[in-house]
């Protein structure tokens, strides 16, 4: 669990943006498309420093015995997490003009 736990967090801002940004530009809660973006980005740094931490004291169970460890893993999940939080912002700027365009019709 804890290896997948992990790629899980820095996953889920990813999907929460998805999912609930299009609920708020069709109108189906109560939340604004703003207020939900920025849940969605606090929630991305918040899950990529959680989950660089269990990485990273996963990393070192493994790694006990020995003296040296290498940290070519962790610097991958910082570049994992790099990636979505691009990822994130893409989403973010389409469901924007989605918006807009919506808006304008209405």
């Amino acid at each position: 669990m804890y290896g997948t736990l992990p790629l899980i967090l820095i996953v889920f801002p990813l999907l929460f943006q998805i999912l609930l940004g299009r609920k708020a530009i069709g109108g189906d809660i109560k939340l604004k498309f703003t207020t939900v973006s920025i849940i969605s980005l606090l929630l991305q740094v918040a899950l990529s420093i959680i989950a660089f931490a269990i990485a990273s004291q996963n990393l070192e169970a493994a790694f006990k015995a020995r003296e040296f460890r290498c940290g070519m893993g962790l610097l991958g999940f910082v570049a994992l997490s790099l990636f979505f939080t691009f990822f994130l912002l893409i989403t973010m700027l389409i469901q924007y003009f989605i918006k807009r365009s919506y808006d304008n019709k209405h």
